[in-house]
């Protein structure tokens, strides 16, 4: 675990926020929905924001580490599936018809979200197999983000499909260029180390 801290604040959060949509709307249905749309998107934010982290890190040496933004986008989206299972079983108006497509929608699904947790971690980084896995998982739920939102049946949300783009624009940031200013200023050399360590991010 990259930084623990982080991690407890994303899954607590969302916890926070289930709280709060069943007290606006109830303990009900409508509740039960409102948080597992509002958990999604709370969760999405860590991701967004650590899959442009190899790319900002180039040039902001204070923005956090991938790995620790990625995984807390997985310690949320746990959070997640938890309110999604409860929508489909204690709030659901009835059974859920659980056939072979749909639970291996879900079955894949939770999987990818997983082991781009598993494979963000520092320790086997360093390995080739484990880092091109990580990046696989990485875009390909950039690609579902991108597909999902871009055609979302809210219009107003079809922007979110705008902020993913950006994401993947922001990641892949060309290197800052060293000037005889930032040459003497100790934080500005931090910065180009920091976007250029194998270890920092996950490119």
């Amino acid at each position: 675990m990259s930084n623990p801290r982080l991690l407890l604040a994303a899954a607590f959060s969302n916890v926070l926020i289930i709280g709060l949509c069943f007290a606006i709307y109830g303990l009900n249905a409508e509740g039960a929905g409102a948080a597992t749309r509002s958990t999604a998107r709370f969760a999405i934010c860590f991701f967004l924001a650590g899959f442009a982290a190899p790319g900002l890190r180039k040039w902001l040496p204070w923005y956090p580490d991938a790995v620790s933004l990625i995984q807390a986008f997985v310690a949320a989206q746990m959070v997640h599936f938890c309110s999604v299972i409860a929508l489909h079983t204690k709030f659901a108006a009835e059974p859920l018809p659980l056939g072979g497509p749909q639970i291996a929608i879900t079955l894949i699904g939770f999987s990818i979200v997983l082991g781009a947790g598993i494979t963000a971690r520092p320790g086997i980084q360093s390995h080739i197999i484990y880092r091109a896995a990580h990046l696989v998982l990485l875009y390909m739920i950039w690609l579902i983000l991108a597909a999902d939102y871009g055609k979302h049946p809210i219009k107003s949300l079809r922007l979110v499909a705008i902020l993913v783009v950006i994401a993947l624009v922001l990641r892949h940031l060309p290197r800052r260029h060293m000037t005889k200013r930032d040459s003497a200023d100790p934080t500005a050399l931090a910065g180009v180390r920091i976007g250029t360590s194998p270890g920092s991010s996950s490119q």
